[in-house]
């Protein structure tokens, strides 16, 4: 692991060890200062690799956090109907900027995507429908808050789906995996 990838690691945990880095309430749940030892756990287990995640815990990236609020399967999203053999699988989620050398992060669909030994490719969220879903792209400036739905049309009958982000850095290297396992829905 670079110098690079564990300096921010440290930085990340010291900020949420700090009083300093306490948030607003906003009528969103503030990410930044939820209970410091989810934060520890999961820095503690970025220094090993893959990181087994769960629904409604805060998990620091190299350059945010992020907690998935909840996960369920819909009829439909904003008027849109899956098609036949498919379901709608609602993901939301709620990111903090964390990063310390930019203002600003590109972010977007392209970060999480569902997996599964089902089928071959990985499967993005459906491009946004309404205000409500997580947009292409966006910036995400350090310390901002945001809220989006994600929504994603898997084959029915998956029972090992499993919701994922990996990290990238500058240098092209692959840096940590997050893997919230769904199962079947």
């Amino acid at each position: 692991m670079s110098r690079k990838i564990l300096a921010a690691i440290i930085a990340v945990v010291m900020c949420f060890t700090s009083a300093s880095c306490g948030g607003a309430d906003n009528g969103v749940k503030d990410i930044g200062t939820k209970v410091v030892d989810d934060i520890k756990h999961s820095v503690a287990k970025m220094i090993q690799g893959n990181i087994n995640g769960e629904v409604g815990k805060v998990y620091a990236t190299q350059w945010f956090q992020f907690v998935i609020e909840s996960i369920e399967a819909v009829d439909s999203y904003a008027g849109y109907t899956p098609e036949d053999g498919y379901i709608l699988v609602d993901v939301f989620i709620s990111e903090k900027g964390t990063f310390a050398d930019e203002e600003s992060s590109p972010m977007g669909t392209f970060d999480f995507y569902m997996d599964s030994d089902t089928f071959s490719d990985y499967i993005y969220p459906l491009d946004p429908l309404d205000g409500t879903m997580m947009p292409l792209e966006f910036d995400l400036a350090r310390d901002e808050i945001v809220s989006y739905h994600m929504v994603y049309e898997i084959p029915e009958g998956v029972t090992d789906l499993k919701l994922m982000y990996t990290e990238v850095n500058v240098e092209s290297s692959k840096g940590a995996t997050f893997v919230i396992k769904i199962g079947a829905l």
